[in-house]
């Protein structure tokens, strides 16, 4: 299992090496991004992780218009 602070590095380096391991859920905007999506990056109390799309759909989150995940 991958530790939320090594899935966070992931993030905001757009790591394509994590591609469809993990979708990362913004907590303040309501959206959802792939790893190497090039929306400005959130802080890091304000992300969630979620290993599917439909995952962070049923949580509430949308779907990011930049990365189309």
């Amino acid at each position: 299992m991958i530790s939320n602070t090594d899935m966070y590095q992931a993030l905001v380096n757009k790591d394509a090496s994590f591609e469809g391991i993990f979708f990362a859920a913004v907590k303040t905007t309501g959206i959802f991004c792939r790893p190497t999506c090039t929306a400005r990056k959130p802080k890091v109390e304000n992300v969630e992780f979620y290993v599917t799309a439909k995952d962070a759909m049923l949580n509430g989150y949308r779907p990011c218009k930049v990365c189309n995940p």
